[in-house]
């Protein structure tokens, strides 16, 4: 859907213009409104909207039959997600030996973060930690699939919450354990629900607009009440879903799509954004060592250059690397078998 992919846009924009404007904010003397670093801030929510995303998008692709296989559809999660994540893992380390702050990582934490397990999965890549959720999603939905798209989703949602509640009633050391217990593992399966409603007919015709204004408004009140007031989960994941229904049944019922095709491109390319554009902020701070006058740019205007540049990179990366490897390790590794022919 169009809408979807000009919100996945959208999200990772967001997450590169507060990490960019955090940035250069912190790194060099710039004169940077408190105000101005508070509202960057609600950048951090692109990460929840991607998560419900994540959650629609397995329902709205996955074709749940007696053919279902859910080795085959790990393993078009597994080429979706690892390869073009390797490619930025070889990126990082090269630039940062090149600009001379190479990574100080002893084997068990390279490993962990080629692997994405919870403990190591940030020490090259920042963000990368939500792909780690990314992929425990995509393996409990593969499992709970065998059991029908319906059966396995309410299943899914149960084991959830149980393992959410048990963690909070007896917290779990560790990086893993902190996973399978994070609230955030129920924006995966608001998503979800978002899918399968729209895929079984049940989701409502009309009301799109009000929803999206809802969800605006929750945002709004969010960011008036203060990031940390609420658990995230409440406070920015309810609205993110309401953004994705409003959304999905706004393109539906009003039929937009020649309108949204025009913006939603980017979505194809927000996946490399997400993983690139930390590279492009260090090496555009490097740069301001030899080009001093990039030190006295307002940071929300470096922000938004800094979010212009990453985009180009990642839309070349996804046309020139990220589209050809999938598309030669698909074809390499199996037929698709296990997802509806729609582009995402």
């Amino acid at each position: 859907m169009y809408s979807i992919q000009l919100l996945r846009a959208i999200a990772a924009l967001l997450v590169v213009l507060y990490h960019g404007q955090l940035a250069i904010s912190t790194r060099f003397a710039s004169p940077a409104f408190a105000a101005e670093t508070y509202f960057f801030a609600f950048g951090a929510v692109g990460v929840h909207i991607f998560f419900v995303i994540s959650g629609f998008i397995m329902v709205y692709t996955t074709r749940v039959d007696q053919n279902f296989v859910a080795r085959d559809f790990l393993r078009r999660r597994i080429l979706r997600i690892y390869p073009m994540y390797w490619v930025c893992v070889a990126l990082y380390l090269v630039v940062h030996n090149f600009i001379g702050s190479p990574y100080r990582l002893g084997g068990s934490e390279i490993w962990g973060a080629l692997a994405l397990y919870p403990e190591h999965a940030s020490a090259i890549i920042g963000p990368a930690w939500t792909l780690s959720f990314e992929m425990f999603f995509y393996l409990c939905f593969g499992v709970a699939m065998k059991l029908g798209a319906t059966r396995g989703l309410v299943i899914l949602g149960a084991v959830f919450m149980l393992s959410i509640a048990t963690g909070f009633f007896f917290p779990i050391d560790g990086a893993l354990g902190r996973l399978v217990t994070n609230s955030l593992l129920l924006e995966f399966i608001a998503g979800a629900a978002i899918g399968w409603l729209l895929t079984t007919g049940r989701l409502p015709q009309r009301g799109g607009s009000a929803v999206l204004l809802l969800a605006l408004l929750l945002f709004g009140a969010g960011v008036a009440a203060g990031y940390d007031r609420f658990p995230s989960v409440a406070m920015w994941g309810i609205p993110s879903t309401l953004l994705v229904a409003g959304a999905v049944i706004w393109e539906n019922s009003l039929g937009f799509k020649k309108e949204l095709r025009k913006f939603s491109h980017f979505g194809n390319s927000s996946y490399v954004l997400y993983l690139i554009h930390l590279v492009v902020i260090t090496l555009t701070i490097t740069l301001a060592t030899y080009a001093p006058a990039i030190k006295m740019v307002e940071p929300a205007l470096a922000a938004v250059a800094i979010a212009g540049l990453s985009l180009l990179v990642a839309e070349g990366m996804h046309a020139w690397i990220e589209r050809p490897m999938t598309r030669w390790l698909n074809g390499l590794f199996g037929p698709r078998r296990d997802e509806r022919r729609r582009r995402f």
